[in-house]
């Protein structure tokens, strides 16, 4: 079972004037997930960052949260991603209005959410305008001690910076909770819900949510995901499946006898956001819909 919200669709401000008679509703539309022939070698903590630094989606709401996501498909100009549904929802569980930032540094409104009551999974679609290419997906059955790397958009002293971190499988839960199964080692923060969970490869194999409860920045040893298996069977029984690129091979060893170095590479200047000028670019986008539906009456 699923809940499915639909906000509001396809005005990309400032361009919203030539947009007007555009504005209406949609649902997601079907498809089929298709098998992806990407390199399965094991690769560099700078090659994995490089491949997390575009497709991490930075999210945030009208409430001023902020989350995180992955961008897992596009099909012309729609985008999909996935997230937390804590992300998406406010505290009186209604669908919060959001926008999209994409590693590009384009905002984007979402459009449609999907939301499932049965564990803490949302997917999100916006209209995008760019040649995004999307994570690739990998299920398989993981491992404690498997390395893993972890990407989200955490809030810090008036920036968000991504974060991008390594760490390694801890445990796999035989009961989830919420959909939670994945124990990971990695260091994360708030604002990373939502976030990428990365084999040695750089596919997705899980989406970040769930941090340990002491009040701290910095949250380390008791972090939970959910498999991207969980994530795949819930669309697919609820009709909303889409081209996604998925593999089911673990990350295989290098031909060569080249060392592949786990380091973590610093983030640069493209995975910094000025909170103040996001949040004025998000205040003045939602103000300027609000002004357009009370015209449409939508």
């Amino acid at each position: 079972m699923y809940e499915s919200k639909i906000i509001f669709t396809d005005v990309l401000l400032p361009k919203w004037i030539k947009t007007l008679g555009m504005i209406g509703m949609y649902a997601i539309s079907m498809s089929t997930p298709v098998m992806a022939e990407i390199d399965p070698k094991i690769k560099s903590g700078t090659q994995i960052n490089e491949i997390s630094h575009k497709t991490t989606l930075l999210i945030i709401t009208e409430s001023q949260s902020i989350g995180s996501g992955s961008l897992i498909a596009k099909e012309g100009n729609k985008c999909i991603g996935v997230t937390n549904r804590h992300v998406v929802l406010s505290s009186e569980g209604k669908v919060e209005k959001m926008i999209i930032r994409t590693y590009d540094e384009q905002t984007y409104k979402v459009d449609n959410v999907n939301w499932f009551s049965s564990e803490d999974l949302a997917i999100v679609e916006f209209q995008c305008n760019r040649n995004y290419e999307p994570i690739t997906i990998a299920t398989y059955q993981l491992s404690p001690g498997q390395p893993v790397y972890l990407s989200g958009w955490p809030p810090s002293l008036g920036q968000i910076n991504r974060q991008f971190t390594s760490g390694s499988i801890s445990t796999i839960l035989k009961n989830s909770d919420d959909g939670y199964a994945i124990g990971y080692t990695n260091v994360t923060q708030g604002g990373m819900s939502g976030g990428q969970i990365l084999d040695a490869a750089g596919r997705l194999v899980g989406i970040h949510g769930l941090g340990d409860r002491d009040q701290v920045s910095a949250k380390t040893g008791f972090n939970y995901g959910i498999p991207v298996s969980t994530m795949l069977a819930r669309v697919s029984q609820n009709g909303l499946n889409y081209n996604l690129k998925i593999v089911y091979s673990l990350p295989q060893e290098s031909d060569d006898n080249t060392l592949v170095s786990t380091e973590v590479p610093q983030i640069d200047s493209r995975d910094r956001v000025d909170v103040n000028k996001l949040r004025d670019n998000v205040d003045w986008t939602i103000e300027t819909i609000q002004k357009i539906c009370i015209f449409l009456g939508c």
